[in-house]
């Protein structure tokens, strides 16, 4: 639970870093106690400290990844967003350290501003006491919640003095996420103790925080995923509280979006940086055809269900993602116990795969000795998990698993029989923008009007999640698919006689991948790039490259309009790209 001195130190300068007005908080939290006579000076001075450490902790779960780094060697392995554990109880030399773990999974819990973990002085009000911290169960570092992204809902509303007015969390989407909440002094009932150290080491929040119009900030709703209600009243002779809380959108659109790559697992440039599919599609997509290459049918796994089952906090745990016989739509699956027994794939675990458990640690498809391309976003678990750690609390896929969908072609379920050729069976596959494939999978984008994604209930409908066609696809209702909306396409090419073997066609969407890459190999002149002249490149080249956003040779074009291939195409890597144009489809 205690980092050395030199962790926290470098912690606290990637903190630093990441903030715009932290940088007057170590010296204002050095001075002395700032109890005044006059209460204006003393509220300034504890508005000041709450401002400045809410700072603190925005930058906390912006650098999380890197703050918290797993593994070895140690790498980021989490997603930003966590809010860390409050300070619930530390020995003498200690206090200000986050719990390493801190109440159920789910569950809101209260204690003391860890300040010591996240490397700054004990933050103070102006009456000397040290600052309070509530977070959401949803948010907390440990344990942690099964899905964790901008859909996210805090578990707090703040209510005005009179009780029944809510000033934030109206909404599921306005609710904070996090509240800080500086005591004041000792009103009349409470008995502070100062067993030493420098925030007294006393952890009974009721000696702390208060109660009006009966409502007890001091205690946080005890059920998981429950909505804890605190009040910020006027300050008077039996209250004296004050909070400062943060909101979902200050986290992910205000804080988490500053980072040079804020979702760099997700969105990362290393794997087919051509396509502007999430890359973690992209993995899941490739690992869904090495499932069908491994297997003698060349057939791809069944579905999991759109409803996980269970019951707050565990309906997304990714055990429960597991695939169902028979089932051809829903999510891609964690598990695919149930395909291996018809199929009996020879992926590195799945051999071990118990036929009477389909959940078991052998059994998960989305492991990265079966699929080492899962490692930048599948975090932990790793290939040495025992069957206890089927239910991973690290990585993109999952706390972002719900934006994921997946459909298997009737030509590709699993069956004990060859799957179709889409060349000469095409009504056995699926269609997008015109063509067949063995399966797709898609990435839904942020919310649009009219969809909802902060229950269990919301979750399980596509309808919060895709648009048109791909909606309609995705229900069973046909098998075409096409750009809509927000959603992102990957599409995975089955083995036909012409084409033997899956290929992960991350371009699905775009009609015209190939048209924008002729206008640039009707360039080529030999060994000469026509589009380079006079030290300039032509228009029409930087126009046809910005069409081919999407497609997989997106790269290709971009090497193929900076050196050394402006000057000459003769270089391998030259070559290289104008065979990718040649492919563009």
């Amino acid at each position: 639970m205690h980092k050395p001195l030199l962790r926290q130190h470098g912690a606290a300068l990637l903190i630093l870093l990441l903030t715009l007005t932290l940088g007057g908080l170590a010296w204002l939290l050095r001075q002395p106690n700032l109890q005044s006579a006059s209460f204006p000076a003393r509220d300034k001075a504890t508005d000041r400290a709450l401002a400045q450490t809410k700072e603190a902790l925005l930058g906390y779960a912006a650098a999380y990844p890197e703050y918290k780094r797993k593994g070895n060697p140690a790498r980021p392995v989490f997603v930003p967003g966590h809010l860390p554990c409050p300070d619930t109880g530390s020995a003498l030399g200690f206090e200000g350290s986050e719990a390493g773990t801190c109440g159920a999974k789910g569950v809101t819990v209260i204690g003391h501003f860890p300040w010591r973990s996240l490397g700054v002085p004990p933050p103070r009000d102006g009456s000397g006491e040290c600052l309070w911290y509530a977070v959401s169960g949803q948010y907390k570092a440990n344990p942690k919640a099964d899905l964790l992204n901008p859909d996210s809902p805090g578990q707090f509303q703040i209510l005005g003095p009179d009780g029944s007015r809510i000033i934030a969390g109206a909404t599921p989407e306005d609710r904070p996420v996090a509240v800080l909440i500086a005591p004041g002094p000792a009103l009349p009932g409470q008995s502070r103790q100062h067993q030493g150290g420098e925030c007294r080491l006393d952890y009974d929040a009721r000696q702390f925080l208060d109660v009006l119009q009966g409502i007890d900030n001091s205690t946080p709703n005890p059920e998981p995923e429950g909505i804890t209600r605190m009040i910020a009243g006027t300050p008077g002779p039996f209250f004296n509280d004050r909070l400062v809380w943060i909101s979902r959108a200050e986290l992910f659109e205000r804080r988490i979006a500053r980072r040079q790559q804020p979702q760099r697992a997700l969105f990362d440039s290393a794997y087919d940086p051509a396509s502007s599919v999430p890359a973690l599609t992209q993995r899941i997509a490739s690992c869904l055809a090495r499932f069908g290459a491994s297997n003698p049918w060349n057939r791809l796994p069944w579905a999991a269900p759109l409803d996980p089952g269970g019951s707050p906090p565990d309906v997304f745990r990714n055990d429960r993602i597991a695939d169902q016989s028979g089932l051809t739509a829903g999510r891609p699956p964690f598990s695919v116990g149930r395909s291996q027994a018809v199929l009996s794939a020879t992926l590195a675990s799945l051999g071990a795969c118990p036929v009477g458990n389909p959940t078991h640690s052998a059994c998960r498809l989305l492991r990265t000795d079966n699929c080492p391309e899962l490692l930048p976003v599948a975090g932990f678990p790793t290939a040495s998990d025992t069957p206890a750690s089927v239910n991973s609390a690290d990585g993109w896929w999952d706390k972002w698993k719900e934006h994921l969908f997946y459909r298997v072609a009737p030509g590709f379920a699993p069956a004990a029989q060859p799957a179709a050729d889409c060349d000469s069976t095409p009504d056995a596959c699926l269609r997008v923008n015109g063509r067949a494939y063995a399966a797709v999978l898609i990435y839904a984008g942020a919310a649009l009007p009219g969809q909802k994604r902060n229950h269990d209930g919301d979750r399980i409908d596509p309808a919060n999640y895709l648009e048109g066609e791909n909606l309609a696809a995705l229900r069973g209702d046909s098998q075409v698919f096409a750009a809509s909306g927000n959603d992102q396409l990957a599409c995975i090419a089955g083995p036909t006689a012409a084409s033997p073997g899956f290929k992960l066609v991350p371009n699905c969407g775009n009609l015209h991948c190939q048209e924008g890459a002729d206008k640039l190999l009707a360039r080529v002149d030999g060994q000469q790039n026509l589009c380079h002249s006079e030290g300039k490149v032509l228009a029409a080249c930087t126009a046809a490259l910005a069409g081919l956003s999407g497609c997989a040779c997106q790269g290709a074009a971009a090497r193929f309009l900076a050196p050394p291939c402006l000057v000459s195409l003769n270089a391998p890597t030259c070559q290289a790209a104008i065979q990718s144009l040649k492919s563009c489809s």
